[in-house]
């Protein structure tokens, strides 16, 4: 592995000490101490929860650190006071993973949204301003209008957008990378990340922080990592001289197996599959992917971003039309063409983005719960019977633990985890026989995941196989009867619970593929 150069700048670029952020009833980074150099790029690796995104929050200012210090190119910050405003006068910038962009505004005006270019008077000077986006759009790869609406460009484009704004129009100092290489294509990630290397040489006086889920990708870009775990900084370490095994070891420590009876699981035996899936197929992530699914059990889909796990479950459910492979529900053949033919051979789909996708704005939970059902409460003249209806909905609360003043509070008013809550009960109306679930628990708080999870493996998977895709490997671990790993495309390994290698630990490292 060819190992990148060693850092040409001197002195820090930002140092914390004891940095310590506590949330109610949980401690997100604790006692933090941390030095990245100038002239460096700078790799923040750990599993999820392990602290890292409140991490680089801290650092712009986003969030107050409870105690603690951070010193920006040598000069102490008052962490009472420090806020996005101050950081980006100290030349800090955060680009997010889900960039802030307004959606409506052109490219132009997004990028140069609080510095806009100056002609003489005060006017702004737009033919300058649409110039220099065009500018930076090619400096990160894209060819792009700068008239355009945001709004029209895939988020992988806008991520791109967000760090040549940070470099070329803010000019920042440091910049904090929040794994924006997660949805990038595997070309766009190689050139974004070759474009560091060459920016740190070109510029030793700055430095990039890049948290990123992939050791591989750290193991080839960065000089050194920061290994965080359980809201702590536990070894900082010099890529040079370290393995990617190392690194996985690191990373997951020694975990505790976590054991599927602290669900209280009661599935039902596994019967004959229910779908099998043969050499499936969808370019370019999905290279090849078979496997069956019994009701009773569930089944984990395990990977890294890009690996063909989301793909996988796409092409099942009909979003996407696979180039190769078959689909057979209960031993026939069956083409899925669109997802309704999906719910009408009993399969349900939970998606990843729920605002986005799920949840419907602006209305009630009854209305969130029944929107597929409808027909199944009205009479013969096409009139909703209210009563049933509201009858049904309290009877999804009451099932999934709904926290709410009643059926018609509207959507806006719950949590993230009861609105994942009103979206499953909404799904198990249809009484799907197959229930995708892609990242059930997120954006859900702490205290309502182990009540997703109870539901997922004592409920729907009694009569119901489940697919489940998770970033946790401890989800998958505590509810999974099998979990296939995608890595590059295929299944490289099927993890079965009861064997020795059915522990967190090993799937984040066969994940990794170390």
């Amino acid at each position: 592995m060819q190992h990148p150069a060693e850092p040409t700048g001197g002195g820090d670029s930002y140092r914390l000490t004891e940095l310590t952020k506590r949330f109610p009833g949980v401690v997100a980074v604790s006692g933090v101490n941390l030095t990245v150099r100038r002239g460096e790029v700078h790799g923040i690796i750990g599993r999820n929860g392990a602290g890292k995104s409140v991490l680089m929050s801290l650092i712009s200012g986003l969030a107050r650190a409870t105690s603690g210090g951070i010193a920006i190119n040598g000069h102490s910050v008052d962490i009472a006071s420090y806020n996005p405003i101050k950081a980006h006068a100290l030349g800090v910038s955060l680009v997010p993973q889900e960039p802030k962009f307004a959606a409506r505004l052109s490219i132009a005006d997004n990028l140069f949204m609080g510095r806009p270019i100056d002609r003489s008077l005060g006017f702004i000077n737009s033919a300058a301003m649409r110039k220099k986006a065009k500018a930076v759009a090619a400096e990160v790869g894209l060819s792009l209008d700068p008239d355009e609406p945001m709004a029209r460009l895939p988020i992988e484009s806008q991520q791109l957008l967000a760090f040549g704004k940070a470099q070329f129009i803010e000019e920042a100092q440091i910049i904090l990378l929040d794994e924006i290489t997660a949805s990038l294509s595997r070309e766009r990630k190689q050139m974004l990340l070759a474009l560091l290397r060459r920016l740190v040489r070109a510029a030793p006086e700055r430095s990039y922080t890049l948290i990123s889920h992939h050791v591989s990708e750290i193991m080839e870009f960065c000089d050194r990592v920061t290994v965080m775990r359980d809201s702590k900084a536990v070894a900082t370490l010099d890529v040079a001289h370290t393995t990617a095994a190392e690194l996985a070891n690191w990373i997951v420590g020694d975990i505790p197996v976590t054991r599927l009876d602290d669900y209280n699981a009661t599935p039902s035996k596994p019967s004959a599959p229910f779908v099998s899936v043969k050499d499936l197929s969808l370019p370019p992530n999905l290279t090849s992917a078979s496997f069956e699914v019994a009701i009773g059990e569930v089944i984990g889909l395990a990977g890294l971003d890009g690996s063909g796990k989301e793909e996988a479950v796409e092409a099942l459910f009909g979003m996407k039309r696979p180039d190769a492979g078959a689909i057979a529900i209960e031993g026939r053949p069956v083409g899925i063409a669109s997802p309704a033919i999906a719910i009408r051979h009993g399969i349900g789909f939970l998606p990843k983005h729920r605002e986005r996708q799920a949840v419907i704005p602006g209305r009630s939970i009854v209305e969130n719960t029944l929107i597929s059902s409808y027909r199944s409460f009205s009479n013969a003249l096409g009139l909703i019977d209210e009563t049933r209806a509201e009858a049904m909905t309290r009877a999804k609360m009451t099932e999934f633990k709904v926290k709410a003043a009643g059926p018609f509070t509207a959507m806006t008013e719950l949590s993230g985890g009861n609105k994942q809550k009103v979206l499953i009960g909404r799904l198990t109306l249809s009484s799907p026989r197959l229930f995708i679930l892609n990242e059930p628990t997120r954006g859900v708080d702490l205290a309502t995941k182990p009540e997703i999870l109870r539901a997922i493996r004592e409920e729907l998977a009694l009569a119901s196989g489940v697919i489940m895709l998770s970033e946790s490997e401890d989800e998958l671990i505590a509810v999974c009867d099998r979990i296939l790993v995608f890595f590059r495309g295929r299944i490289v390994s099927v993890l079965n619970r009861g064997t020795q290698a059915f522990n967190v630990a090993t799937l984040y490292k066969t994940i990794q593929g170390v």
